[in-house]
């Protein structure tokens, strides 16, 4: 009897050791690695405050000052951050100036201006201070009195990162005293100005006749869009100048500048004139 109590005790013992070592096993045994996704927005997110950290630390000081005739603008940029900062510019354009009476701009920087296509790149380490400047002299006078001057660099990537909106902006105001323009010119084109947008544009001024015939072309930096076309005027001296201008939209660029050039006929006397940008 005792033989087999010690039997059935032994065999007990064994099936607990089995049940305990397939636990052991089940718990000990090889399983695969559990990856945790990692979600998309999260990262996003992330960049997206970088960037505006980046931003928060680019220090931008604007000012306007008057200058008998004509008025000088400065911008300057200061990289507060740790790291160096890198700054993209899709064209020869890196800044934007307004100045406003009212409601009304009575001078833009670009208007009139022909700008490279090709891409800018400014680097500025930490603590690096970078300046531009530019100067207007004004072909018509202005009633003196308070005027607000919008000031914009225009980058559009920062550190390879693409910029929504204008954060490097300011405005500021200036006060103008009693001034005349400065009429004079040493180019037989003055007082010229474009309007119009969507491929419609009319551009006016004043042409010396004395220099002999004059033409214009329009081009948008790698194709003529309008051929070589003479100014329509008549009479000696200075005279006025209407020219209209249609172009076709899916002759207009999708990125790029649609410019008028006028030029005399050996071309030692040009003027470009800015008729429409696109981003």
């Amino acid at each position: 009897m005792k033989k087999y109590v010690s039997l059935i005790s032994i065999m007990l013992i064994i099936l607990l050791m089995a049940c305990g070592t397939d636990t052991n096993q089940e718990d000990t045994g090889d399983s695969e690695p559990v990856n945790t996704p990692v979600d998309s927005t999260e990262e996003e997110s992330s960049e997206t405050e970088d960037l505006s950290s980046i931003m928060e630390n680019l220090e931008l000081q604007v000012a306007a000052e008057q200058q008998g005739t004509g008025i000088d603008f400065t911008f300057q940029l200061t990289n507060k951050n740790e790291n160096t900062v890198d700054l993209m510019f899709t064209s020869g354009q890196q800044f934007e100036i307004k100045l406003y009476q009212a409601d009304k701009i009575v001078y833009q920087y670009s208007e009139g201006q022909m700008f490279t296509q090709a891409i800018v790149e400014e680097s500025l380490a930490p603590g690096e201070m970078k300046n531009w400047t530019e100067s207007w002299e004004m072909s018509q006078s202005l009633d003196p009195g308070e005027y607000e001057v919008e000031m914009t660099l225009i980058p559009a990537e920062v550190n390879g990162q693409e910029i929504d909106g204008e954060p490097l902006q300011q405005t500021i105001s200036i006060t103008l005293e009693e001034m005349e323009a400065d009429n004079s010119t040493d180019g037989p084109f003055r007082s010229v100005k474009a309007e119009g947008a969507n491929g419609e544009y009319t551009v006016t001024g004043e042409v010396d006749t004395s220099v002999g015939v004059t033409y214009y072309e329009v081009e948008d930096g790698h194709n003529y869009l309008v051929e070589q076309t003479e100014i329509p005027v008549e009479g000696d001296g200075w005279q006025e100048f209407e020219i209209n201008v249609s172009i076709a939209e899916e002759l207009l660029p999708q990125n790029g500048a649609v410019v008028m050039l006028l030029y005399t006929e050996d071309r030692s006397e040009q003027m470009p004139v800015q008729l429409d940008v696109t981003p």
